[in-house]
């Protein structure tokens, strides 16, 4: 196990855990959309979240970090789902105004790490990026507003699209 600050690994557990949560969050979401672009693109948002908690479980597994039940996050994503907005619109607008919070917090989480993470950690940080540039080209309306989403998606945390 590397050695590594109590604050990096509390951190690395909690946005590990976070990311369990979202994809079980936005796959409840989607089942409870009606409208399918809308679905579509909630699906490609629980996919971008367990391919980045994916890529995370090396560095969880590294340090020696117990992540809570699999299971228990789950029931909380879902239970964050079910009293989220409805409304596609209105979800992507909260998004929209909250996901730049999440950039900056994996950015400090990549800071806090040592080197032979900076690969993946570099990599979680850009599932928020490529999220953001999704609800800020879905929201002007251009085609193929998912294209970030699908680039993060054939990607590895070797090759973070940067």
């Amino acid at each position: 196990m590397t050695r590594t600050s109590a604050v990096y690994r509390d951190t690395l557990c909690r946005y590990y855990e976070e990311e369990i949560e979202g994809e079980a969050y936005f796959a409840e979401l989607a089942w409870r959309c009606a409208e399918p672009r809308a679905r579509h693109r909630l699906h490609l948002l629980a996919e971008v979240e367990r391919h980045a908690a994916r890529a995370a479980a090396p560095l969880i597994a590294r340090h020696g970090i117990a992540p809570k039940d699999r299971a228990a996050l789950i029931a909380s994503g879902i239970a964050e789902a079910r009293a989220a907005p409805a409304d596609w619109a209105l979800l992507a607008a909260e998004m929209r105004e909250s996901y730049p919070g999440y950039v900056a917090a994996f950015r400090r989480l990549e800071a806090l790490g040592p080197p032979e993470d900076a690969a993946r950690l570099a990599f979680l940080t850009e599932h928020e990026v490529a999220a953001l540039d999704f609800l800020h080209r879905a929201h002007a309306g251009e085609a193929g507003a998912e294209s970030a989403l699908h680039r993060y998606l054939r990607a590895t945390p070797a090759e973070a699209p940067r």
